[in-house]
């Protein structure tokens, strides 16, 4: 099995094969990193698509100074927040009642979000909170939002958010717990 900057060198030679190979084992981790960032299956995976298509392209300006890992991320992160800086002067509302963008034969997010075996009123209100929690992340600014969805959420060690951020781990450990006072503030009047 051939590691990480083995096969970005390979990529960076053309090797489809190999792109293939690295998209194997960061599919998931980007999708999970891009829709919890962006909130949104279609556009997480636009997003996890074009940042392969960005180290297919870049894979020749690879330097081994940080871990595969965190160049991936860093590239995933990058996109996120140009997504969202996109998304932001084009700001439209959030209806539980509309189907999601992109997908128009979808049923509407609250019934999607509710679970069958819940009575409709349970539902309502766990749909409600989970779209609050939700709206609180999107709402944090983008220094502290990655970091809280990197480590918290998807799990990845503070370490390694430090060295896509190009921080120390301390400034990480320091928005982590910003984000959450920020979080605790903001979801507090719908508990």
């Amino acid at each position: 099995m051939r590691d990480d900057q083995a096969i970005i060198q390979a990529v960076s030679e053309g090797d489809e094969a190999a792109l293939l190979e690295l998209m194997g084992r960061y599919r998931e981790p980007v999708f999970r990193l891009a829709y919890r960032f962006v909130g949104n299956a279609v556009d997480a995976a636009n997003l996890a698509e074009e940042v392969f298509e960005k180290i297919y392209f870049n894979a020749g300006q690879y330097k081994p100074r940080a871990s595969a890992r965190s160049w991936i991320f860093t590239i995933s992160a990058n996109l996120c927040r140009d997504f969202l800086r996109r998304e932001r002067r084009q700001r439209h509302s959030v209806s539980l009642s509309a189907a999601p963008r992109g997908e128009q034969e979808a049923a509407p997010l609250s019934e999607r979000m509710a679970g069958e075996e819940r009575d409709a009123a349970a539902a309502s209100q766990s749909g409600e909170l989970l779209e609050a929690a939700r709206e609180a992340i999107r709402a944090l600014p983008d220094k502290l939002r990655f970091p809280f969805v990197f480590c918290v959420l998807e799990g990845h060690s503070q370490d390694t958010a430090a060295e896509v951020l190009k921080t120390s781990r301390k400034t990480v450990e320091s928005r982590i717990y910003r984000a959450r006072k920020q979080l605790q503030a903001l979801l507090e009047p719908n508990l």
